[in-house]
C-alpha cells in the first residue's frame, strides 16, 4: 500500500501502538494506583479561591477547594509511571441548580481547551477525558472560566482506548465503484496510517492557488496526498465566479492521482427578505455567519434557517438554487469518474448547544440543521443523482454534540476542526505553539459515534508532531491545514508558531505519514485489502488450534514467539490487550498471524479464550514461568 518502504519508522510497529484495545475486566492491569490521586486543598490555589472549604459533605481528604471567580486555579502534581494516555477522573460537587459550568484545562502549563462540568449535587467521580502524560511529575490546572464547582481530587489511571476500526461501508447504496474505492483505502489507512492534506486558497487571496503546496513540496520533498478546496466562489449563487475550482480538481485527480476534498461556504444575502431569487449581489451584502458583531448582537442575516427546509417558502427557493448550482459542479466530476469528500455545512454547532453556532445553516439549533442535511443529502443523491459523494460531517466534542448528528445513513467520515493554538481562555485570543495530537478529543469523538466512522482531522492549524500522534495514539485518519492568510496569526502551514520546518519534514517523511506519491496507483481501484465492514458478514473464525493450524499453513505463516499476539516481537501487557480485545469482538479485534497461533497460550487445542489473555498476564507478573501453560 505505502511505497515507501526505507522510512524511519515501522508501519507494523505504528499499527501496533495504536490498535490498544479497551477491555474493562482488566482494568486493574492498567490502572495507576491510588498514590496517584492528588487532593485539590493540597495543591497550589490562586485568585480568590484561596480557602479550603468543608461545609459541603461527602468530600475525601480536609476539603475541597471551591472555585467561584474567573482565573481562579488549582494546580496539583500527578505522578505517572511512564508517557502515555491517561484517563483523568476529577471529584467535584456542582449543584443542578447551577446548570452546566466550563473551566480552562491545562497541563504543564500547555492549554488543554475547556471541560464542561455537569451538574450532579454530590461529589463524585466523573471522567474529564483521555490526556497524554509525560514520565514523571505532570502539574494539573483547572481554571476557573465560569466558575462555581467544589472540586475534591484528581485521579490519573492509564486509558483504555477503544479499538480503531475502520469502516469502509459507504451511506449511499448506489455509490460509484471509484467512491467504494477509495473509501476501502481509507478504511485500510485509518489507524495505521495518517494521509497528508492541504487547503488551497481562495481566488482572492494573497498569493496563488499553488502556494502552499509547492511549500510543502520545498521543504519536505512530497506533496500532501489530499488536496482541500472550497465551493465557495464556484457554487455561489451570489457573486460567485468560475474560479476553476472544479478543473483543479479533476487535475488532482485524473494527472496527479490524489484525493480531494471540499467544504462550502455557502452564502445567503444580508437583506433576504428584499432579495430576488436569482439576482447577483456584491460579496459585501452576502454573509455565511450568523452575527454582524463580535458581541453577538447584531444578526449578520434576516434569512430563516428553519423555512429553508420548508417546500413552498422562498427560503427553500434559494436554498434549492444553491445546491443546483453546486450540483452541476459535482457532476461534472461524476462524469470523470472522480469521487469526492465533501464536507458542507460545517461546523455548525460552533461555540456549543443550541444557539452557539456562528454559521447561519446551524443558527435555529440542531433539528432544524438535521433538516437541512438530510434534505441536502437527498437531493443531491436522488434528484441529481450524485453518487460519488464521501460525506463528511463536522462534529465537535461537547456534551450536546450528538444532538448535532444527522445519522448513520447520512454521514460516511466524522470531522473535527482543530485550532488549539489559539488560547481563549483570558478572553482575547493568544497564540501559543500547540503540536497536541489533541487524543482526548479524537477518542471522544470516537466513542460518541461508536467507532463506526472514521474520525478526521478535516481542518487544522498546527500538524501534530509525530511523536506525539505516536505518544497519544491519536490515529486521525487525516490532516489538513488551513491556508496562508498573509498574515503571521493566519498563516497556518508556514508560520513556526503553527508548523516548524522541522516538523514538517519529520512528519512528511515518516513511514506514518501517507503523502502523494505513495498512494497506490490503483487507488480508484483499489480493493480492501485488510478487515472487511464490520458490519457484514464475514468467514467464522477458525475455533480449534487445528483449524488455525491449516489457515496459518495456507497463508504460510510459521509459529513466532509465545504470547506474542501484536507481531511485535516482544510479550507485553499490549498482547494481553489485544488477546482480550479479539475475544469480545474478533471480528472487530482481529489478530493477524502468527499472532493469532502465538495466543493460544493456555491449554492449546481449545482455541483462543479469556484464559489466554489472563495466562500472557499471570506469564507478565511472573505467577508461571513459561508460556504455554497447561490447563
Amino acid at each position: 500500500m505505502v511505497s515507501k518502504l526505507t522510512k524511519k519508522i515501522s508501519s507494523a510497529v505504528v499499527a501496533s501502538v495504536l490498535a490498544v484495545s479497551s477491555l474493562s475486566a482488566l482494568s486493574a492491569v492498567f490502572a495507576v494506583d491510588g498514590g496517584n490521586k492528588a487532593e485539590f486543598e493540597n495543591g497550589v490555589i490562586t485568585g480568590t479561591a484561596t480557602k479550603v472549604e468543608t461545609e459541603e459533605k461527602g468530600f475525601s481528604g480536609d476539603g475541597y477547594v471551591y472555585l467561584r471567580d474567573a482565573g481562579d486555579t488549582i494546580s496539583v502534581d500527578v505522578e505517572v509511571p511512564e508517557t502515555g494516555m491517561y484517563e483523568l477522573m476529577v471529584c467535584y460537587n456542582l449543584p443542578t441548580a447551577s446548570g452546566s459550568k466550563t473551566q480552562n484545562f491545562y497541563i504543564n502549563d500547555a492549554p488543554q481547551g475547556q471541560i464542561v462540568f455537569s451538574p450532579n449535587d454530590e461529589f463524585a467521580e466523573a471522567s474529564i477525558g483521555k490526556f497524554k502524560l509525560t514520565k514523571g511529575v505532570n502539574t494539573l490546572k483547572i481554571e476557573s472560566s465560569w466558575g462555581w464547582t467544589m472540586f475534591d481530587y484528581i485521579v490519573a489511571k492509564t486509558a483504555e482506548l477503544p479499538a480503531l476500526v475502520g469502516s469502509n461501508k459507504l451511506s449511499d447504496p448506489k455509490a460509484t465503484k471509484e467512491t467504494q474505492s477509495l473509501m476501502n483505502f481509507l478504511a485500510d489507512s485509518y489507524g495505521k496510517h495518517v494521509i497528508s492534506g492541504q487547503q488551497e486558497i481562495y481566488k482572492y487571496g494573497p498569493h496563488d492557488f499553488e502556494y502552499e503546496f509547492e511549500y510543502i513540496k520545498e521543504k519536505t520533498g512530497v506533496y500532501p496526498a489530499i488536496r482541500g478546496f472550497d465551493y465557495l466562489n464556484a457554487c455561489n449563487p451570489l457573486y460567485g465566479s468560475d474560479d476553476g475550482t472544479t478543473e483543479r480538481m479533476i487535475d488532482w485527480v485524473k494527472n496527479k492521482n490524489g484525493i480531494i476534498t471540499s467544504s462550502w461556504h455557502i452564502t445567503v444575502p444580508v437583506n433576504f427578505a428584499n432579495y430576488n431569487i436569482g439576482d447577483k449581489i456584491d460579496w459585501s451584502q452576502a454573509t455565511y455567519g450568523v452575527w454582524a458583531d463580535d458581541h453577538k448582537t447584531i444578526p449578520a442575516t434576516d434569512f430563516d434557517t428553519s423555512k429553508a427546509i420548508v417546500e413552498g417558502t422562498k427560503e427553500y427557493e434559494y436554498f434549492m438554487l444553491c445546491l443546483d448550482v453546486l450540483a452541476s459542479e459535482i457532476q461534472k466530476l461524476q462524469d470523470e469518474n472522480i469521487p469526492l469528500i465533501f464536507r458542507p455545512l460545517h461546523e455548525a454547532e460552533g461555540g456549543g448547544g443550541e444557539n452557539g453556532s456562528w454559521f447561519w445553516w446551524g443558527q435555529d439549533g440542531s433539528a432544524v440543521y438535521k433538516d437541512l442535511w438530510r434534505l441536502m443529502y437527498k437531493t443531491l443523491t436522488e434528484k441529481y443523482g450524485l453518487h460519488n459523494i464521501i460525506w463528511e460531517w463536522n462534529s465537535y466534542a461537547f456534551d450536546t454534540s450528538r444532538d448535532w448528528y444527522p445519522g448513520d445513513e447520512y454521514v460516511d467520515l466524522v470531522a473535527y476542526d482543530k485550532y488549539n493554538c489559539t488560547d481563549w481562555s483570558t478572553g482575547q485570543p493568544v497564540l501559543t505553539h500547540n503540536d497536541s495530537a489533541i487524543s482526548s478529543t479524537f477518542y471522544a469523538l470516537v466513542e460518541k459515534y461508536e467507532g463506526k466512522k472514521m474520525v478526521a482531522m478535516a481542518e487544522n492549524d498546527s500538524i501534530p508532531t509525530l511523536q506525539n500522534i505516536l505518544d497519544e495514539k491519536a490515529g486521525w485518519l487525516y490532516f489538513c491545514p488551513w491556508y496562508d492568510g498573509g498574515s503571521p496569526s493566519t498563516n497556518f502551514l508556514s508560520d513556526p508558531m503553527f508548523n516548524t520546518v522541522e516538523d514538517l519534514k519529520t512528519m512528511y517523511t515518516s513511514d506514518y505519514c501517507i503523502s502523494l506519491d505513495e498512494l497506490p496507483e490503483n487507488l480508484y481501484s483499489y480493493e480492501s485489502q485488510s478487515k472487511p465492514d464490520p458490519t457484514q458478514a464475514t468467514t467464522e473464525v477458525p475455533k480449534t488450534t487445528e483449524a488455525i493450524q491449516t489457515t496459518v499453513t495456507t497463508m504460510s505463516v510459521s509459529k513466532g514467539l509465545w504470547g506474542d499476539a501484536n507481531n511485535d516481537g516482544t510479550v507485553d501487557v499490549a498482547d494481553v490487550v489485544a488477546v482480550a480485545a479479539y475475544v469480545g469482538n474478533p471480528e472487530a479485534n482481529r489478530i493477524m498471524q502468527p499472532g493469532l497461533l502465538n495466543s493460544d497460550v493456555h491449554a492449546t487445542g481449545n482455541g483462543i479464550t479469556a484464559d489466554d489473555a489472563l495466562a500472557i498476564q499471570q506469564y507478565l507478573a511472573k505467577i508461571v514461568t513459561e508460556l504455554p501453560v497447561k490447563s
